[in-house]
C-alpha cells in the first residue's frame, strides 16, 4: 500500500519504519528540509527493544504536491500543529483516506471538517523516542488501536501494516478508544513531567504513586463510561512496561518544547465541566504543566 505520513516525529518516524520493513511504500512529509534530505539519503533507523537495529528505505519532501493522493494518508503531528495542516488536508480528494494520530481528544472536534474522506482515528500505546532526524529508539512494544471516525464507516484492512513488534487492534468506537487513551496520558504524564521522573517510578515513589491513583478516581468519577475501556491495574501495567522511560509530556518539557496538556488535560476538564463537574487534582497539575510552558516560552 502506498502511505504518506505527515510528520516525522518519534510516532511518524516508528510507524514509517515498520510499514516500511512490511514492503509498503511510504513517503514523508516534513517540517524541514533538511529532515526529508537526511531521510532520503539515510533512510530510518529503528533501535529495536531487544537492541536490533533495522534500517529502511523512505521518500520523503516537504511539499505536499509530491506524495500520492492514492494513498493512505496519516497525520502523526501533535494538536497544536494540525491548524498549519488545514489547507493541504482539504485539497485532498475525497476519496483520499486519512488516519489522524494525535494524544489527547480535542483533535476529534477539528477533524469534523474532513467528514466526506474516509478518517480512521488511531492510538499509539508504543514507547518512541527520537534519536535524531532519521532514528527513533523503540522502547516499548504496545498496541495500535484504530477505529472509524463515523461508525460503520467501511474499515480499511490495517492488519497489513502488522507485525510481531507493531500489533494492530481494530475497535469500533473512535471516542472509546481515544478517551481510554487520554485518561492514561492524563493519569502518567503531568506527574512525570512536573516531578522530571520516569514512569516506572510512578510506581515506586509513594507519593507520585498516590497522586497517580488520584488522578484516575477522580476521572473514573467523571467519566464513568471509562469503566468499560481501562482499570487501574492497567495504568499501572503501563507503567511498568514502559518505567524506563520518559514520558512524552517529559521530553517536551526537557528539550523547552510545548507540550500537550490542552489537548490531552484542558480536554478532559472542558468535558468535566459539561458534565458539570470537577477535576480539582488534575486540574491543579494542569496548572502546574501550563506553568512551566508559559516560562520556558518566556525564556526563549
Amino acid at each position: 500500500m502506498k502511505v504518506v505520513i505527515v510528520g516525522a516525529g518519534a510516532i511518524g518516524l516508528l510507524i514509517g519504519s515498520y510499514a516500511s520493513e512490511q514492503k509498503h511504500e511510504v513517503t514523508y512529509i516534513t517540517r524541514t528540509t533538511k529532515q526529508a534530505e537526511n531521510l532520503n539519503k539515510e533512510g530510518i533507523t529503528c533501535i529495536q527493544p531487544d537492541g536490533g537495529i533495522m534500517k529502511t528505505k523512505v521518500f520523503a519532501s516537504t511539499e505536499f504536491n509530491q506524495a500520492p493522493t492514492d494513498a493512505l494518508w496519516i497525520i502523526a503531528v501533535k494538536y497544536h500543529h494540525l491548524s498549519t495542516l488545514q489547507v493541504e488536508l482539504n485539497s485532498l480528494p475525497e476519496t483520499t483516506a486519512l488516519l489522524f494520530i494525535q494524544n489527547g481528544i480535542a483533535h476529534l472536534q477539528w477533524i469534523a471538517q474532513f467528514k466526506h474522506h474516509p478518517i480512521y482515528i488511531a492510538t499509539i500505546e508504543h514507547g518512541a523516542m527520537k534519536k535524531d532526524s532519521t532514528t527513533v529508539v523503540h522502547k516499548g512494544i504496545g498496541v495500535t488501536k484504530i477505529a472509524p471516525y463515523i461508525k460503520n464507516t467501511s474499515q480499511l484492512d490495517f492488519t497489513i501494516f502488522q507485525s510481531d513488534s507493531f500489533q494492530i487492534e481494530l475497535a469500533e468506537d473512535a471516542y472509546g478508544i481515544v478517551l481510554r487513551k487520554a485518561i492514561l496520558n492524563a493519569c502518567i504524564n503531568p506527574i512525570t513531567a512536573i516531578l522530571q521522573i520516569k514512569n516506572g517510578d510512578l510506581l515506586s515513589n509513594t507519593h507520585a504513586f498516590e497522586l497517580m491513583k488520584t488522578v484516575f478516581s477522580e476521572l473514573e468519577n467523571v467519566f464513568p463510561e471509562i469503566s468499560n475501556l481501562l482499570t487501574f491495574e492497567e495504568v499501572k501495567a503501563l507503567c511498568l512496561k514502559t518505567s524506563k522511560n520518559n514520558s512524552s509530556m517529559l521530553q517536551d518539557r526537557l528539550n523547552r518544547r510545548t507540550t500537550e496538556i490542552e489537548p490531552i488535560v484542558g480536554a478532559l476538564i472542558q468535558l468535566a465541566v459539561g458534565r458539570k463537574k470537577d477535576l480539582p487534582v488534575l486540574r491543579t497539575l494542569y496548572h502546574f504543566v501550563l506553568a512551566f510552558d508559559e516560562k520556558d516560552q518566556t525564556h526563549e
